[in-house]
């Protein structure tokens, strides 16, 4: 509530710098649950916005915006090019063609609705939890540049194993061995507010510490808790609640720029002088 003076309660406002996206959560807790059921509201919100021609002053972040329309290439076009290579060229230049197409692409969604592969896998990668976490995203980022060293030193020919395990046991990030950095395979959320401490993100190795030689599978872990394991249950119910409007695939024609100005407008307007006076 207001505390007087039109200042509101510490809280009570969200600041993003990256915008706004999901936050990953333990997907049979209570807390995800009720959160399931907001995001399905928000689908159907987002959804109503676009059918009405409304805006919203919603801050959404890049990678938010890339999961509605399928990714920065048009879902609809990936889809369309993998069906049209399905069938020969004879039967592409019959009149039917076309019917055919949408009827196959309407059994290809109905199919997909019974797959166990996330409706959104591979589309956010590093660099977009740059920008959602940024403090987290940039030392992943520094991670990973440690493993592209670890690789260049285990293709090269030219050193024997000896002096290849020495080289890749010295690598350091920012001076200091990865065995010292005191990470574990486990996920630490930035706020109390999402009701839980740490997540094991490697099932049943959660204390297992985290080391030059499986690094990899250290980001490839944190990634997928993040952008999957963690977020599936609220993504699902956004795109159910979008989907009883009209289907989020068609969503697919635009980019996630214009998926932005189509729901919030143009939030980084610049007007000219003479604009400003007309």
């Amino acid at each position: 509530q207001d505390m007087g003076g039109g200042e509101k309660a510490p809280g009570y406002y969200v600041l993003r710098a990256g915008g706004l996206f999901p936050a990953p959560l333990p997907q049979d807790s209570a807390v995800c649950s009720r959160v399931s059921g907001m995001f399905y509201v928000l689908g159907v919100f987002l959804a109503k916005t676009l059918q009405d021609s409304r805006l919203v002053d919603l801050p959404l972040s890049p990678a938010f915006l890339k999961l509605l329309c399928g990714g920065e290439v048009s879902g609809c076009v990936r889809e369309s090019s993998t069906i049209v290579t399905m069938y020969s060229p004879e039967l592409l230049e019959d009149v039917m063609t076309s019917s055919l197409l949408s009827v196959v692409s309407e059994e290809s969604e109905e199919q997909s609705t019974y797959r166990d592969v996330p409706w959104w896998q591979g589309l956010l990668e590093l660099e977009d939890l740059e920008l959602v976490d940024p403090g987290r995203g940039g030392v992943l980022t520094k991670l990973q540049g440690l493993v592209t060293k670890k690789s260049q030193i285990m293709s090269d020919e030219a050193l024997d194993d000896d002096t290849k395990a020495e080289m890749i046991n010295s690598l350091e990030l920012d001076g200091c061995p990865v065995e010292d950095l005191g990470l574990t395979f486990q996920y630490s959320p930035s706020s109390a507010v999402y009701g839980y401490q740490t997540v094991d993100i490697k099932p049943g190795c959660g204390e297992e510490a985290v080391t030059i030689h499986n690094l990899e599978e250290y980001i490839d872990r944190s990634l997928d808790w993040v952008f999957v394991r963690g977020v599936r249950q609220q993504l699902d119910a956004l795109r159910q609640g979008f989907n009883t409007v009209f289907p989020l695939d068609k969503l697919g024609a635009f980019t996630p720029n214009e998926v932005r100005t189509m729901l919030c407008g143009d939030q980084d307007a610049v007007f000219t002088r003479e604009e400003i006076k007309a």
